[in-house]
């Protein structure tokens, strides 16, 4: 549809900004009402926590400390398994929890009708994310996986093992590329941070020490036509 800028085209730009507005504001009406019907049905949350209503969650199975922000449209899943979310955890758009796996070992019949026995525990496991971890935008944590407090999940990460304190972990499948400070800084950090007996012990701080961190690739050298580009460049 054309709309002018002139004669009738103003009222039909103004009844479309009165009908936007209508729109917005109902809109974050009904999100608000479906948080606070739904917050509570949560197995456990601290205060200060944000939630997108219309993420998916299997919220009986889903456990959230304080000052935690789920971000937008997450998807946290966990039938049988716990989803466990420590203090001070932010998450970027759309990031995706699995607790819980399906048998593909049965012959004969096909996954989708394959039921799990009381003895399939070790298909069952939930995900456990420490304090102060931050996940980036669509990543992806699957079941049996312990994200360690200060550690950092890159976007699009696909993490299928575990990720020590204060590492810094991407790719898929995830690998951790780095800590985010060397381990004296660490204990500085924890030290003003939590108490005594919250603090990583020797045993921790030691592992993390001990890490074996990639090498970092080499600077690729520009082409030859670049330097030839760049030194024929001359400033007067």
């Amino acid at each position: 549809m054309r709309v002018s800028s002139r004669g009738p085209g103003r009222v039909i730009v103004r009844i479309a900004r009165l009908l936007n507005l209508v729109w917005v504001n109902g809109t974050r009406a009904g999100r608000a009402v479906r948080g606070v019907a739904s917050v509570g049905r949560f197995a456990a949350h601290g205060d200060n926590f944000t939630f997108d209503p219309d993420g998916v969650y299997t919220y009986e199975t889903i456990e959230v400390g304080r000052n935690v922000d789920l971000g937008y449209r997450p998807v946290l899943m966990a039938a049988r398994s716990r989803i466990k979310l420590g203090d001070n955890v932010m998450f970027g758009p759309e990031v995706t929890i699995r607790g819980g796996n399906h048998r593909i070992d049965r012959v004969g019949v096909p996954m989708i009708a394959v039921e799990k026995c009381p003895t399939d525990g070790a298909l069952d496991r939930g995900v456990t994310i420490g304090d102060d971890v931050w996940v980036g935008t669509r990543a992806v944590i699957l079941h049996g996986v312990t994200i360690g407090r200060g550690a950092v999940i890159g976007a699009g990460a696909v993490v299928t093992r575990p990720v020590p304190p204060y590492a810094v972990a991407a790719g898929n499948p995830a690998r951790v590329i780095r800590l985010r400070w060397p381990v004296e800084t660490i204990v500085s950090h924890e030290q003003q941070l939590y108490p005594p007996e919250r603090r990583l012990t020797a045993d921790e701080l030691a592992e993390l020490a001990a890490l074996s961190m990639p090498e970092p690739r080499a600077a690729a050298s520009p082409p030859p036509m670049t330097k030839a580009l760049t030194t024929g460049v001359h400033t007067r």
